[in-house]
């Protein structure tokens, strides 16, 4: 549970400095508004990139990404696909 929480806890972090919107969270998963475009261009553009999070099609919640916390190697991937959207 302790790495669970650091591991979010950083990756909260450095989405934030990347321009996310990221909710507070207690849970193993984090809410994060993307900058830039829609969530749902960023939830394609993951997928394409084999970074795999939610995207829920549902209003109120349709501008947010679900990003389960995984290892510190997913996370890395995940923070890597993501500067890697933001330089295009």
């Amino acid at each position: 549970i302790r790495k669970v929480i650091e591991t979010r806890d950083s990756v909260t972090e450095e989405l934030a400095g990347l321009g996310f919107d990221v909710l507070p969270s207690q849970t193993n998963f984090l809410l994060a508004r993307p900058p830039r475009f829609a969530a749902k261009r960023w939830f394609k553009e993951l997928r394409d990139r084999k970074i795999l999070v939610r995207f829920f099609d549902k209003p109120g919640i349709n501008r947010f990404l679900r990003i389960t916390i995984g290892t510190e190697r997913e996370m890395a991937a995940l923070l890597k696909a993501v500067r890697a959207i933001l330089k295009h």
